[in-house]
């Protein structure tokens, strides 16, 4: 969709091709960035938006004024379910939309997928198939971009204990591809790690690797703790009370149960993807203490 309003972009300020790809990239690359078949990195990208003469912020308002109502009817519909417990519907979407023409509506179709198989895997229409196309197209992809970063901190989340050495080069191929974004946008480097030990906690804590999860949680506190962001000081707090459930579990059920009766009194798709998670820990986080203390 990027390449589509660039050219829309080129096209209204009279701008040939060439204007715009000279000293960034190939023809042949641009014409199908264009196109819709291929991204392009962060840098690269930032180079020709400066050869159309346009800054970053104003190539966000021209991306937002074409949004399609499409995908964000369908985004906010997927976020609705999630928070609902409509994993069911969540499924029935996937398979509506997963062949969609429309690159975006596909990976929003992936998106409801993977928060099926994270949340409620079991119920009687479910397929695991879908994860190794998934995990296929990632793998094929020439470069990533934010879009599929996103997927792949979902699929962290997914990935079975039998395969502890996938989810490691998994985790450090995401932090990776994030180093780019540092110096362009400070901010959403620092949200885009956050969340990302956020799910490598999760996935840690879902296969019984403790002590990693602890080492983790060491890293997440180093970077997050001098941030003033809100959201990302809640989301540490949240995940400190969800590893000390393992640890002990009573006390930190407690703790856990009062951060989230805070969280409630604003009502939020925040307060209920916390109470998500935590219902998805709480018994298994005991039966750990139980067994191990």
């Amino acid at each position: 969709m990027y390449g589509e309003i660039i050219k829309k972009i080129r096209k209204n300020k009279g701008y040939t091709q060439k204007e715009v790809y000279t000293g960034v990239v190939s023809k042949t690359f641009y014409s199908d960035f264009e196109a819709g078949k291929y991204s392009v990195e962060i840098t690269k990208f930032q180079e020709l938006i400066n050869n159309l003469g346009i800054s970053y912020e104003e190539f966000e308002y021209f991306r937002k004024q074409n949004t399609i109502n499409e995908e964000k009817l369908l985004e906010n519909q997927i976020d609705v379910l999630y928070k609902n417990g409509k994993f069911e519907e969540l499924y029935e979407l996937y398979e509506r939309y997963h062949k969609h023409q429309n690159t975006e509506m596909r990976h929003l179709a992936m998106n409801a997928y993977l928060l099926v198989l994270i949340t409620n895997a079991n119920f009687y229409k479910f397929s695991r198939e879908p994860f190794n196309e998934i995990l296929s197209e990632l793998e094929n992809a020439k470069m990533w971009t934010l879009r599929e970063i996103k997927l792949s901190k979902l699929i962290l989340l997914s990935i079975s204990e039998n395969d502890k050495d996938e989810a490691e080069q998994l985790y450090k191929r995401i932090l990776s591809e994030l180093k780019k974004y540092k110096e362009f946008n400070s901010k959403l480097y620092c949200e885009e790690v956050g969340d990302l030990h956020f799910n490598r906690i999760q996935s840690l804590l879902m296969i019984n690797d403790i002590e990693r999860a602890r080492e983790t949680l060491s890293v997440y506190n180093e970077l997050i703790n001098p941030s003033d962001n809100l959201h990302l000081l809640v989301q540490l707090e949240f995940i400190n009370n969800l590893v000390g459930l393992y640890l002990d579990f009573f006390s930190s059920q407690s703790k856990m149960k009062a951060l989230l009766d805070t969280l409630n009194l604003i009502p939020s798709s925040e307060s209920k993807f916390y109470t998500i998670i935590f219902q998805i820990h709480q018994e298994k986080a005991r039966n750990y203490y139980e067994r191990y203390k």
